[in-house]
């Protein structure tokens, strides 16, 4: 019994140790045996290709069906029979030799053993003819027989046009739900995406022009910017494609493709190419417009005969002696852009000169700004400081339902000069203060001469100067947008005020004249120490009594300040004739668009107008034209608020203001009234430097 157990132990040991081997054979050999099938299964497609292409008739020896959706443009130039594929920018070979055939060498099947194989030259290149069997020695798929293009636009049509990129998106729903919001995204960047397709012939001068405006954004403006033109996407996203006219469709939808991703990510991209059918071009601009990205097809129109003349590669002469064949804009189709955005006479115009209408055209339509533009299209105004219209007046089926409520809150009585203050910020020129500075916007206005933004709350900081100062709770994520603010804008008020707000136990507060008059309320109100020294030493540099406007901040409150948000219930009117003058940053923005401004420069006095005056006036109006700008409007802008002694009178300047606007100084030195639009400054200050860039900005020549 013990020695037949062992027997049995022994067998199945062996048995073990043979299964052990007998997987160990499978594991080593199964990859080869799957590597065979997959092989056998290659092998067996290709050569039902290949039957199935020699079998094809009346299809231009295409493998596949023709497609009546596929574009046949020009068939004439796709059927042409070259002998030898010529490797240029702007020549293009027949598209029945495409790239892949072009490479396939022939020369090492000899007709002998192989008459099967297409006949060959001496050169090694190959020629085909309807004789030519569609299969190779191999009995393979002859790639020469093969239509890429045919092959591509099959594989298109059959392609979804829209694949869901996550769970987010529904099918047919906008795609950027997928993906960070192109608002937030635009805001951090500070620029938005966009495409120029520059098309045109070879020597238009594309990629120059590109290169001049890539310069100028990127250095001058710090902008994200990115050229695409035929030779940084031959060396690798386009190199298998040939220069048929079937190949020369698919390198603009590649190229549109991914300059579309470009613009989505924020990148203002810059194309270069010939992309001589128009049909492709519209296809680009479909796809930029189904993501709603800005789409601008700039055509450079330069006469064949001036590009002959300029030929900086030496084409053109290559085309005359009969070297180059099917040159686009020769002896190839060019189908000009029906509708440009742009159109460039680079002929007429110097590089930067073209280079400045195009940057011109980004600014006007705001791509050089994260922030939605504000300003009205076509006038080439940037948006207001903090990206948002500052206007402070209660509407109007509100504003007797504010008054009774301002009636019942604490009363705060304010100067002449805080009436000012209280116009400058409730018409939006304080941009975008909403109010007095509260304590954490005059620090910052008082050591760094400006204060940070977040209006799109990239960071977490919207609205930061509306809330409570609170030290304790500064976030570490600074806002992204710094905003030139170098003149504390602040309310001062007594003790007795300060105590009567405290017993009246209410956060806001209605703001009275010396007159009597309720002109607003201050919402959420923030007392805190009236440090007149520091605020005088950092300003000024300097105590002097002597000065009027340090003389009125020591004039001020108790020690004590009021910050907060205001709610205008009214207009501020100063009942002088001049309030017809008196516009807010809205009104002028509607008069320069209603004179068709594409940009604004400004002149501001404090004294009257006089020759040599009007001679800058005239001068900086010339200047912009001669930079491309059709219709520049001059904003006449006297300053108002309060004046010192021996200042001319408002009245007077303004007078005389009117009597230019009457006559248009049509003489030598004179100005166009119907480009000229005045409106009174309403600053407050006179004798300080006011650096403060307000709404409606000012073009200095």
């Amino acid at each position: 019994m013990g020695r037949r157990r062992n027997s049995n132990q022994s067998r199945f040991a062996q048995q073990q140790m043979d299964d052990e081997e007998s997987d160990r054979v499978v594991n080593e050999r199964m990859p080869m045996c799957v590597g065979v099938c997959v092989l056998m299964a290659i092998v067996y497609v290709l050569s039902r290709s290949g039957a199935a292409q020699s079998q094809s008739n009346g299809n231009g020896g295409n493998p596949l069906p023709a497609d009546p959706n596929v574009s046949n443009n020009n068939s004439a130039s796709k059927s042409a029979a070259v002998n030898t594929v010529v490797l240029d920018d702007h020549a293009t070979s027949s598209s029945t030799a495409s790239s892949a055939s072009a490479s396939f060498d022939y020369s090492k099947c000899p007709e002998a053993d192989c008459p099967k194989c297409p006949s060959t030259s001496s050169t090694g290149t190959f020629s085909t003819s309807s004789s030519s069997s569609s299969s190779n020695c191999d009995g393979l798929v002859d790639p020469s027989t093969v239509d890429m293009g045919a092959l591509r636009a099959h594989a298109l049509a059959s392609t979804p046009p829209h694949i869901i990129e996550c769970s987010a998106a529904n099918d047919g729903e906008d795609q950027s739900a997928c993906h960070l919001p192109a608002e937030t995204r635009y805001a951090a960047l500070g620029q938005k995406g966009a495409t120029l397709w520059m098309t045109g012939c070879s020597g238009a001068g594309k990629t120059t022009i590109a290169t001049a405006l890539e310069d100028r954004l990127v250095k001058e403006y710090g902008k994200h910017v990115y050229r695409l033109d035929g030779d940084n996407l031959r060396t690798g996203i386009n190199r298998d494609l040939s220069f048929s006219e079937a190949d020369r469709a698919e390198s603009v939808r590649r190229t549109g493709e991914i300059a579309t991703l470009f613009a989505d990510s924020g990148v203002i991209t810059l194309v270069g190419l010939i992309s001589p059918y128009r049909s492709d071009r519209d296809e680009a601009r479909k796809r930029h417009e189904d993501q709603g990205i800005p789409f601008y097809e700039i055509f450079l129109d330069v006469p064949v005969e001036e590009l002959k003349k300029r030929d900086p590669k030496g084409q053109y002469a290559r085309v005359e002696s009969g070297e180059l064949k099917h040159f686009t804009c020769i002896d190839d189709p060019y189908e000009e852009p029906l509708s440009p955005e742009l159109t460039l006479k680079t002929h007429e115009l110097a590089i930067e000169e073209s280079a400045d209408l195009l940057f011109q055209m980004l600014e006007k339509d705001g791509v050089l700004i994260g922030a939605p533009k504000l300003t009205p299209p076509g006038v080439g105004l940037p948006n207001p400081d903090g990206d948002e219209i500052i206007d402070l007046h209660v509407p109007a089926h509100l504003k007797v339902e504010r008054t009774i409520e301002a009636s019942t809150l604490p009363k705060v009585l304010i100067t002449d000069m805080d009436l000012n203050w209280l116009q400058v910020i409730g018409e939006g020129w304080a941009s975008p203060l909403k109010g007095f500075m509260r304590e954490g916007t005059l620090l910052e206005t008082l050591h760094f001469n400006s204060i940070l933004v977040d209006p799109f709350n990239v960071t977490g900081n919207a609205n930061r100067h509306e809330r409570q100062t609170n030290f304790e709770t500064f976030t570490d994520h600074q806002p992204p947008q710094r905003v030139s603010m170098s003149v504390p804008i602040t309310l001062s008020a007594t003790s007795f005020t300060v105590d009567s707000i405290a017993e009246s136990k209410k956060r806001d507060v209605a703001l009275v004249t010396q007159m009597g008059e309720t002109v607003a309320i201050l919402r959420d109100v923030e007392v805190y120490a009236n440090r007149k020294e520091e605020i005088v030493t950092r300003m000024f540099g300097a105590i002097d009594m002597d000065h009027p406007y340090i003389s009125h901040i020591y004039s001020g409150g108790d020690y004590l300040l009021v910050g907060g948000e205001i709610e205008l219930l009214d207009r501020i009117r100063y009942n002088d004739g001049l309030d017809k003058w008196r516009k807010t940053a809205s009104e002028l923005m509607t008069e320069f668009q209603a004179k068709g401004a594409d940009t604004v420069y400004a002149f501001q006095t404090r004294n009257p107008t006089h020759a040599g005056h009007a001679y800058l006036m005239r001068s900086a109006g010339e200047d912009l034209k001669s930079q491309g700008y059709k219709k520049p409007v001059l904003w006449l802008s006297p300053l108002g608020g309060w004046t010192k002694s021996d200042d001319v009178p408002l009245d007077v300047r303004v007078k005389q203001h009117e009597k230019v606007l009457e006559a248009g100084l049509t003489h030598p030195g004179g100005l166009d009234p119907d480009a000229t639009v005045m409106a009174i400054w309403p600053s407050p200050m006179h004798g300080i430097r006011w650096t403060h860039r307000s709404t409606i900005p000012c073009q200095i020549p």
